[in-house]
């Protein structure tokens, strides 16, 4: 949903929350309070809130008061009474027209004093008639500010509304104020908390109004600054831009001057001793008062206490917080540079291991060995304990500190500090780094070593083309270091599989053993054991239990490789091809939430697997949160060259969905990149969607178009695996529809008999559909009827109920056609209830055409129902079928299903006709 042009990011739970109050208008009167700090975002939903209720036919009476005006008398009723107000005079009792009229300066007050009760009374009535009109919301901003008069008598009103359609929805900073809670009773009040964004909330915000995607570490630190705060955190990232978007490590985030008066003004009440307190604790990782008093002496106790007496410092136990990040990096924006650096001198040998080498490095004014080592040293340990963002700050450090002398010392820790940041997320800097240390560089060992680096980083970060080139050039300089050799062996291997061929990985995957045993095994093999099972299974032979139990077994011990080829992982890809669904999420859920919790750059892996896992599962509203996720982690990463594959979720669910508009462009645009990236296995995916989106619209010979390229670089990329061969169920159905039924059958054939020797059920499923759609279609009823049966027992072993769905709309198809009306119509609703819980409306309306052909009915024509134009002429105004449901707070299902309804009564097919037929009908 869009307020004043811009989308409300990362607040689902909030805005479902205000639907629940806007959908039960029998349960009114009640209040909704969105709660939460200054800045957290409750004035957007509040507006997104007010926006919906006037699209859903309520009368809004708004008011948003400042701070300013808490002062004057009924400056808040007199905006709440407003224009609409007004109408209702007439209809009041002469007493109570006259003083309300008094109190908004339209008459003179005849008594000279005004009469609060009566004004109450007024006002309360003024709702009521309002109220019998259309239901009512009476929506304050900030409602502490609103000054005492007009909160006295909103107070009044509310307490005596009954069965009135009136809600009231107000925003409040903290609490939820005492006189609205003695207002009304507790079933009538409904609190909704707002929050901080999550991390990937955030970086929806800052790309769509900052316009810059920020890499992976420097979200994360903005995020923890901010608190989560959206308008902290996009004054901090403005501020950020205007100093070129970067920060330097163990630089200060800058604070921009809308925020700089506001913390100042809160840092200013500080002793100079108290301010030298907070100074410590904003540059300690984990602040104590025993550190505290270790830096600052016996007088740090007394400072102490006045920290927290402002409002600065909190104490739990014995840590030191302070009561806002913000705070922290205010007080180390505004320390003078080499008062810091004596400040970390004093701090470093209070503290051990990474934040001593951290200090060290900030008290450092001049290229330092020692210090150089210290921190190459913590960087390592940072990074072996899943710490990522902090082990390539210390890894930075580590090569600024580094003499220009030690040329040797600066390459390795350039290479050592781009492997710390492409593993926290920064892509672009890694590949900086690299270049920088490859400039100069002889051909051999080390140059290899570098290069495999780089093809790894510009493989992600630009596309597999780059990479594999530079695999290539690094393999020729290889020499006989084994371990080296397999490396990049394995690396190819899984780059080459994606651009030009399974095949063409398999012999790069066998190498990569050979070389793994020869080093020694190790985790090197586990690794290389795992992307040849995976190669060995993406061929079309099944799962190697053989190798995969070896390389589970050698993972298991040696604790989880680094990188995206785990032996788990490649076990979770198998299962879920294979499509036992239950165990592939049991193996995915797990990897997921390790990676979760070590930060790690191939979380997004395991989302898109459990994307794909839910859509097929049914759950597609989850699906679709994932696919969101999946693909803001890779941008957040720095992935841009791949993301058409990363798209793949996003854009297959929402063709399923029916979002016709959004599935076409994001398809089209994805497939596009993946053409000119040359990734088959992503122009074959999106060549998938734009068929079946054509299939779900009824046009079987268009969707021929884009179904048979699909195929068709499938089986160029090599995939054997009938699992794998998504395509196929649209592909034979589209063909059956056009009548090239033997095509259809030479095609059905081989995947079949693959499909039977590996016993994958859903294979055979949609096998022996496409066998009675060719053996009805020849007019063979009987035999037909017979074979469906053959396939709603293979769907029996296996989860797919969209598949199933589309199964028993060609069997009720079928039965009708054999006269078996009632058992017909008994399948058809079968399909039809499984279409509309997965939320499928263009193939839900498909199951309701076949139940009208049943004696005789056709699909019903003419006027649009209410709710029908309602919908209609949102869309028509350009709207999205996600804009259309938040804005008439109803779920995109029913957006969905009522926009098809009106396409097929009206004899229309697109938007654009749409928007010309309800022009048409007004002039």
């Amino acid at each position: 949903m869009t307020v004043d042009g811009e989308y409300v990011v990362g607040r689902e739970d909030e805005l479902r929350a205000v639907v629940g109050l806007l959908e039960a208008p029998e349960r009114l009167p009640r209040a909704g309070v969105l709660a939460g700090e200054a800045g957290i975002g409750k004035t957007t939903l509040w507006l997104a809130a007010t926006e919906a209720a006037e699209a859903r036919g309520f009368r809004v009476l708004s008011t948003r008061p400042s701070e300013a005006e808490t002062r004057f008398s009924f400056v808040g009723l007199t905006d709440l009474i407003g224009e609409a107000g007004l109408e209702a005079l007439p209809w009041l009792p002469v007493p109570q027209r006259r003083v309300l009229e008094a109190t908004l300066l339209l008459a003179d007050s005849h008594s000279g004093e005004l009469d609060e009760r009566g004004i109450a009374l007024a006002f309360l009535n003024v709702l009521r008639v309002l109220a019998e009109e259309r239901p009512l919301v009476v929506a304050v901003d900030d409602v502490q500010w609103l000054d005492s008069s007009s909160r006295a008598i909103l107070r009044f009103a509310l307490a005596r509304l009954r069965d009135e359609s009136v809600l009231a929805l107000l925003t409040c900073r903290g609490e939820v104020p005492d006189w609205l809670r003695r207002a009304l009773p507790e079933e009538h009040l409904l609190t909704i908390e707002v929050g901080p964004m999550s991390v990937g909330a955030l970086h929806e915000l800052l790309r769509t109004r900052v316009g810059t995607p920020f890499a992976r570490p420097l979200l994360v630190r903005l995020w923890e600054t901010s608190r989560g705060n959206p308008f902290f955190a996009l004054e901090l990232a403005r501020a950020l831009e205007r100093r070129g978007g970067k920060l330097d490590p163990g630089d200060e985030l800058p604070i921009p001057s809308t925020l700089d008066e506001l913390l100042h003004e809160r840092l200013d009440r500080l002793s100079p001793r108290a301010e030298e307190v907070a100074r410590v604790a904003a540059a300690l990782a984990e602040p104590t008062t025993g550190l505290v008093g270790s830096a600052l002496g016996a007088a740090g106790g007394t400072a102490l206490s006045g920290a927290v007496e402002a409002g600065v410092l909190e104490l739990d136990g014995e840590r030191i917080r302070f009561t806002h990040p913000l705070l922290a990096s205010a007080i180390g924006f505004r320390t003078p540079p080499e008062a810091k650096r004596v400040l970390h001198a004093r701090l470093a040998p209070l503290v051990s291991d990474e934040e001593r080498a951290r200090h060290l490095a900030l008290a450092a004014s001049a290229p330092d060995a020692r210090v150089a080592a210290v921190l190459e040293a913590a960087a390592r340990r940072a990074r072996s304990r899943g710490a990522p963002t902090a082990g390539a700050d210390l890894a930075e450090q580590a090569l600024r500190l580094t003499p220009s002398s030690d040329a040797d010392a600066i390459r390795r820790r350039r290479v050592e500090a781009a492997d710390h940041v492409f593993e926290a997320g920064d892509s672009a800097r890694a590949m900086t780094l690299l270049q920088e240390a490859l400039a100069g560089l002889e051909p051999g060992l080390l140059r290899a070593s570098i290069l495999r680096r780089l093809a790894t980083v510009r493989s992600l970060a630009t596309g597999p083309r780059e990479g594999i080139a530079l695999y290539r050039e690094a393999l020729s300089q290889a020499g006989e270091d084994d371990a080296l050799e397999a490396e990049i062996h394995l690396e190819l291997a899984d780059t080459l599989r994606f651009e030009v061929g399974i095949p063409s990985a398999q012999p790069h995957a066998e190498a990569a053993v050979r070389a793994a045993e020869r080093a020694g095994g190790g985790e090197l093999l586990c690794r290389a054991l795992a992307m040849y099972g995976l190669i060995y299974f993406k061929l079309g032979r099944g799962i190697n239990q053989g190798v995969m139990t070896r390389a589970i077994e050698l993972e298991e011990a040696l604790g989880a490789p680094s990188g995206s080829v785990s032996a788990k992982a490649i076990l979770g890809d198998q299962l879920f091809w294979s499509h036992d669904l239950d165990a592939a999420r049991a193996v995915v859920e797990e990897l997921w939430e390790d990676a979760h919790r070590r930060e790690d750059r191939y979380e997004s892996d395991h989302l898109w697997y459990l994307a794909l896992i839910e859509w097929r599962a049914g759950n597609w509203a989850r699906a679709a949160e994932l696919a969101d996720a999946t693909r803001a982690l890779h941008e957040q990463f720095g992935d841009l060259g791949v993301s058409p594959v990363n798209e793949w979720p996003r854009t297959l669910i929402a063709a399923h969905r029916g979002w016709i508009d959004e599935a076409r462009e994001w398809a089209g645009d994805a497939l596009a990149r993946a053409e000119a990236a040359g990734i088959g296995t992503a122009q074959a995916a999106h060549h998938w969607v734009l068929g079946f989106i054509d299939l779900s619209l009824g046009d079987p010979k268009r969707a021929l178009d884009q179904l048979r390229p699909a195929h068709e670089i499938r089986e160029a990329v090599g995939h054997g695996e009938p699992g794998q061969h998504w395509e196929l169920p649209d592909l034979l159905d589209a063909l059956v529809a056009v009548r090239e039924l033997g095509e259809a059958e030479a095609m059905v054939t081989p995947w079949e008999e693959r499909a039977r020797v590996l016993d994958r059920a859903w294979a055979l499923a949609i096998a022996a559909r496409c066998r009675a759609l060719v053996l009805a279609a020849g007019g063979d009823l009987s035999r037909a009827l017979a074979v469906f049966e053959r396939a709603l027992a293979e769907h029996a072993r296996t989860q797919d109920p969209f598949q199933l769905a589309r199964t028993l709309l060609a069997l009720g198809a079928t039965q009708r056609r054999a006269k078996q009306r009632g058992l017909a119509r008994e399948t058809l609703e079968g399909s039809l209830r499984l279409f509309d819980e997965l939320g499928a409306p263009l193939w839900a309306e498909k199951a309701r055409g076949e139940m009208a052909r049943i004696g005789g009915r056709a699909p019903s024509r003419g006027e649009l129902t209410q709710s029908e134009r309602r919908i209609a002429v949102l869309v028509a105004e350009g709207r999205t079928n996600r804009e259309v449901a938040a804005a008439l707070f109803v779920t995109e299902h029913t957006v969905e299903a009522a926009l098809t309804r009106a396409y097929r009564k009206l004899g229309i097919r697109s938007r654009t006709e749409l928007a010309r037929h309800l022009d048409h009908t007004r002039s």
